[in-house]
């Protein structure tokens, strides 16, 4: 017992003489390199938001699904047959239209007071209502101009022949014009207030806050991979079309840019960033600083000077420039579609058909060719790719459309 009690204290005087050096924290011995790139929580997660009650967490998912349909049927808002002396179209017709906007779904993120709703759209209907009115305007005026040439010897006031003849004889050209403009009226008065508080009133019995939208307009039904997958599931209803002529028809929409590959794929000699204030000064002592520094030109020099000589007149292009390089993943990578389920032609109960098609890489290109750490979403999920699976049924059956949309 003597021997191991004096082996106990030997090894804990041992540890107490060690002459440990006390280093100050704002001393740093080594370089730092660039922060990773975090994408935003709406990302990863559709709703974000953290309360110290677990059970206001319950009911998410369901507000979730009431929330999208809310959405989704508030942008498919149509007038009455009767009001625009139209054809009654079944509801059926009406949902297999493409002529619509497609809506993402929302992307909630909380605060203590409001819950800001990101929204992305795709408005096909505006493309095609103005496309329909410049033919009937382009018409009108043909059709006008030679009314007028036939009839250059009129007798009488020319203002009776406009109020009259060309009433008369255009009368269905201006009624259909009349009912388009209506329709782009309603489409335009979905994306502002007038209309848009209705759905914030409802909205607001969910979330028990207030509610902001932000409605993205998007160019492309490819920015987006709820959209394509959407449009793809109500292009398949129809068994007349085959899965890989449709994935073909989106596919071909996809843009990638012109870039070198062997260049992006080459791995990146790690090196050490002096423009980063940490690897610039080693003790991060303000007063140590200051004492060799002179504030103003510090900070100019650090945080790139958008002055334009020296004057209080901003740069704004070199602004745009700054905050436009420091997102990530703003380039198209790539495109993957999946459709499987009953998509077979024929009106039978044949084998789930599963078909791929992809246009691109879904790969990171910083983890995966140049050797730089990235980060991970809920642990496995890629940030620079977007994912969305779509699913609707037909007559014979039901099927998935899964989309994959990648960034670099």
């Amino acid at each position: 017992m003597g021997n191991d009690t004096n082996k106990n204290l030997y090894i804990f005087s041992k540890n107490i003489n060690n002459n440990n050096k006390l280093i100050p924290f704002n001393v740093k011995n080594f370089e730092v390199g660039n922060t990773k790139y975090f994408p935003p929580v709406s990302k990863e997660w559709k709703n974000s938001i953290y309360v110290f009650n677990n059970n206001t967490l319950k009911n998410l998912p369901i507000y979730d699904v009431n929330i999208n349909s809310l959405i989704k049927d508030y942008f498919n808002l149509q007038f009455n047959p009767k009001f625009i002396l139209n054809k009654y179209r079944p509801r059926k017709f009406k949902h297999l239209s493409l002529n619509k906007i497609y809506i993402s779904k929302a992307e909630v993120k909380h605060t203590n007071l409001k819950a800001i709703l990101t929204v992305y759209a795709y408005n096909r209907e505006k493309i095609s209502l103005l496309k329909r009115i410049r033919g009937l305007r382009n018409s009108f005026y043909n059709n006008v101009k030679l009314l007028l040439f036939k009839n250059k010897k009129i007798i009488g006031d020319p203002n009776n022949f406009y109020n009259k003849t060309i009433r008369s004889l255009l009368h269905k050209e201006l009624i259909l014009l009349r009912k388009y403009k209506l329709r782009l009226n309603l489409n335009k008065y979905k994306f502002e207030e007038k209309l848009l508080y209705k759905l914030n009133n409802l909205i607001i019995k969910y979330y028990n806050k207030k509610v902001e939208f932000n409605i993205v307009n998007m160019r492309s039904i490819i920015l987006n991979s709820d959209l394509f997958t959407q449009i793809l599931s109500l292009k398949l209803k129809n068994n007349k079309n085959t899965p890989l002529k449709m994935m073909n028809i989106i596919l071909n929409k996809v843009v990638l840019p012109k870039v070198n590959r062997t260049i992006e794929k080459s791995s990146m000699v790690k090196s050490i960033d002096w423009n980063l204030l940490e690897n610039k000064f080693k003790n991060l002592n303000l007063n140590s600083i200051l004492k060799e520094n002179n504030l103003s030109e510090l900070l100019n020099n650090l945080y790139y000077n958008v002055f334009i000589n020296n004057n209080l007149n901003k740069n704004y292009v070199k602004i745009y420039e700054i905050i436009f390089d420091s997102i990530k993943y703003k380039n198209m990578g790539g495109v993957r579609l999946e459709a499987k389920g009953r998509l077979t032609r024929r009106y039978r109960s044949d084998r789930a058909l599963f078909k791929v098609k992809w246009k691109g890489g879904l790969k990171n290109i910083d983890s995966s060719y140049k050797g730089l750490s990235s980060v991970n979403q809920r642990g496995f999920i890629k940030a620079n790719v977007e994912y969305s699976i779509f699913t609707s049924k037909r007559r014979i059956g039901a099927f998935a459309i899964k989309g994959w949309i990648s960034g670099k």
